[in-house]
């Protein structure tokens, strides 16, 4: 099927949350969308609400699931079906698995660093290539506040966005003469499900709260003002900002030492985390 349509955004974990709302924020700039993600249902309501909101460019979507091997190249498949160039790759699926290290599933273990890392990092691959043949586009990398310190009982998942972090710096700095930009957005807590699941399954923390956690819709803005600028990365909100740099200073024992105490959960709470 022939799109006529120029400007096109690739999105990932679309389906609510951050990816949902940049999908939003993206349509009514008047780009076409192209979302994906692993809950079929989920997606096709976004399509729904997506459909009646502001913008009128086209919007297709695959129920894929990138924790899988081999999923970036079923990422490929659909956009290349549909011949159209991904001006915009918004890569912001992920999931975390909550618990010590050595009591983890193995197998989800396994799904959460294919999605996180490797996933990520071939979608960047394919689509960065073509972009560069072409002399233009935009990738947008969703890392975390936790890319800045190690996240004791999270040591799996922080580690995964400290590679979300570096890897879309390097990346940057590649491709910044081929008419490419990267940009790593890297947000604090956020209202999202990720965070009411940690709540509820005993991870209670002052600077994890409702009252303190940044909107969806204010966390996209954000990304995507940062991507349209080429920033190469952004913090989002000023404690987080602060936090983050102040735990680049700071002996790592000792940033070790207070991340544990932030992270450790009731003897009840679940280890395992479903999407963010």
């Amino acid at each position: 099927m022939e799109i006529t349509q120029d400007h096109f955004a690739l999105v990932t974990g679309a389906s609510g949350g951050i990816g949902f709302e940049i999908a939003k924020q993206l349509r009514a700039r008047g780009y076409g969308l192209l979302l994906v993600s692993s809950d079929a249902e989920k997606l096709s309501k976004a399509r729904a609400a997506l459909e009646r909101g502001p913008g009128s460019g086209a919007i297709h979507t695959a129920a894929l699931d990138l924790a899988k091997p081999g999923a970036s190249q079923a990422v490929v498949d659909f956009t290349t079906s549909l011949a159209v160039d991904v001006e915009l790759l918004i890569n912001n699926a992920g999931f975390g698995a909550y618990g010590e290290h050595v009591e983890l599933d193995a197998e989800r273990l396994a799904r959460m660093l294919q999605l996180n890392v490797t996933t990520l990092a071939e979608l960047c691959l394919s689509y960065g290539k073509s972009m560069k043949a072409r002399g233009r586009g935009r990738i947008l990398n969703v890392a975390s506040t936790a890319a800045y310190q190690p996240t004791p009982f999270f040591a799996a998942y922080g580690a995964s966005k400290s590679f979300v972090l570096s890897f879309s710096e390097a990346l940057a700095k590649e491709l910044e003469d081929h008419g490419v930009t990267v940009t790593c957005l890297s947000p604090g807590p956020t209202d999202t499900a990720f965070f009411s699941d940690l709540e509820r399954r005993g991870l209670h923390n002052v600077n994890f709260e409702p009252a303190v956690r940044d909107s969806a819709s204010a966390v996209a803005k954000i990304g995507l003002e940062a991507l349209f600028s080429g920033k190469l990365s952004r913090i989002v909100g000023t404690k987080n900002f602060w936090r983050a740099w102040s735990a680049r200073l700071a002996p790592r024992s000792v940033v070790a030492r207070i991340a544990k105490g932030m992270m450790r959960a009731s003897p009840s709470a679940s280890r395992q985390l479903g999407q963010g």
